[in-house]
């Protein structure tokens, strides 16, 4: 009772304090007055008609003017910096030996980000899923601040994860909203990607009450992708009721784990980049998105939308794609025009036996700008490993609309297994169409598939050549 209470404590402290300092952009206003003098000369020459003697001296016939004028007005500089040292949007790690008393995997893949296609899309057991992973850690929506510890000492932040779901394995899992962290950064590379230790605590009150102590290597940010390997414990427990007829129950949950984990879209700021103005940030990514979708036309039989209609009867959209958290990094080759990259979460739905969903593909871009201008042409060539296996190759057109959204042309082809399979049938894999066994069709798990289609990337920055720091001379080259 005595930790709960401490951590629901020092958990509202926490919060609190997020109240009154939650800020990812810091902004400096100078006032200051500025005078404009002007001087305006005229002179004008009058010469009388006539003849004049010039043994005697005339009175000038040059008259001059002068006006000054004086302007003062006020004037507002303007500069904005980074105030945070992270922000993340989400965290995956695959966790090892965290399985309390003997109980079965979580049954997730690498970085516990995935279950198999059978689990994911049919609701089916996927026997084959990896058994590496006993648990899973989730972390969505991080942020970090500095943390003046010490005499100021470097690299201590503070922040805040706004879900976290710890899972030790299937039947043991820890739950925090809110989670409060303090960490120590040691960096061994200063250079991008940076590498450093850090050891760091995390406090859970709601819904679980629990205390997380662990260290991890981290390799990152570039483009917002990290890798980390971590060693941890966590120790803590929460509520749960067993029924109308149990009553509300406190449940001790502790294990140690080691994991591996990868974030998309988690920027990391050393403490000196926070004092440089977010216009002379550059960038090492040819893109950073948030999503991207678009709706397909493909030579499928049926289409995903309407999976009884076949032939000539199916709908000329056969289905879509859609690809979440997307990074694209810049390669020294090429003049920095190629690139590889990947997305958390890849997933191409051309047919209803012809789908595939990959995380974390492996994507290579050659990045082209044909005219001159904000349109970009990018052919690339597109793997994905797990859960559903693919090739990928096609051509992605895209021109910026606004600051938050960009319209996308494509066209591709791929080949592939969708990773589905029914257990005793060698060969077939679940389908979405509707003339089905048990809850769903059999069918041919490999497929290939020709398409083209139109949509829309949200918060997607293309960035140009100039605008990369590589290639500059700078140190880190």
């Amino acid at each position: 009772m005595l930790l709960r209470s401490l951590i629901l404590v020092v958990s509202v402290a926490g919060s609190l304090l997020l109240q009154s300092c939650m800020s990812i952009t810091r902004t400096e206003r100078d006032l200051y007055t500025k005078i404009d003098l002007d001087t305006l000369v005229t002179k004008r020459v009058q010469n009388a008609p006539g003849e004049r003697n010039n043994g005697i001296i005339f009175p000038s016939t040059t008259t001059e003017s002068r006006e000054r004028d004086i302007n003062r007005y006020d004037s507002l500089a303007v500069r904005e910096y980074p105030a945070f040292i992270r922000l993340g949007l989400f965290e995956g790690i695959g966790t090892i030996g965290s399985s309390i008393a003997g109980a079965p995997s979580a049954q997730r893949g690498a970085f516990g980000l995935f279950y198999g296609i059978n689990d994911l899309l049919f609701g089916r057991q996927d026997d084959s899923s990896t058994q590496i992973f006993d648990g899973y850690i989730h972390r969505i929506g991080i942020i970090e601040w500095k943390l003046p510890l010490f005499g100021n000492s470097p690299d201590w932040t503070w922040g805040v994860t706004a879900y976290e779901n710890m899972r030790a394995d299937a039947d043991n899992s820890l739950t925090g909203i809110g989670v409060l962290t303090v960490s120590k950064r040691f960096y061994y590379r200063s250079k991008i990607p940076y590498m450093a230790i850090r050891p760091s605590i995390s406090l859970s009150a709601f819904p679980s009450q629990y205390v997380n102590t662990s260290v991890s290597a981290d390799l990152g940010s570039i483009g917002g992708m990290n890798l980390r390997a971590y060693a941890g414990y966590a120790f803590g427990g929460g509520f749960r009721s067993g029924g109308r007829r149990d009553p509300v129950s406190y449940q001790s949950i502790n294990f140690p784990y080691f994991g591996l984990g990868v974030s998309t879209l988690d920027f990391l700021n050393r403490e000196e980049e926070t004092q440089t103005e977010w216009k002379y940030h550059e960038h090492s990514a040819w893109q950073v998105g948030a999503a991207e979708f678009t709706f397909v036309g493909s030579d499928a039989d049926r289409s995903f939308f309407s999976p009884q209609l076949s032939g000539d009867a199916a709908p000329t959209v056969k289905g879509g794609t859609f690809r979440f958290a997307i990074a694209d990094l810049a390669l020294p080759v090429l003049g920095y025009k190629l690139s590889v990259g990947t997305s958390l979460f890849h997933a191409l739905m051309l047919g209803p036996s012809e789908y595939g969903i990959g995380v974390l593909p492996i994507r290579f871009t050659y990045h082209w700008f044909p005219f001159k201008t904000d349109l970009r042409v990018d052919p690339f060539v597109e793997v994905s490993y797990a859960p559903s296996t693919f090739a990928h190759i096609g051509l992605r057109s895209s021109i910026p609309v606004s600051e938050q959204m960009s319209i996308v042309l494509i066209a591709g082809y791929v080949q592939g297994n969708t990773g589905s399979s029914i257990p005793g049938l060698d060969g077939q894999g679940y389908s979405f169409v509707t003339d089905r066994i048990g809850n769903v069709t059999a069918a041919d798990p490999s497929y290939r598939a020709f398409y083209i289609g139109i949509g829309t990337s949200l918060y997607d920055r293309l960035f140009r050549r100039d605008e990369l720091r590589y290639g500059k001379g700078y140190p880190h080259e």
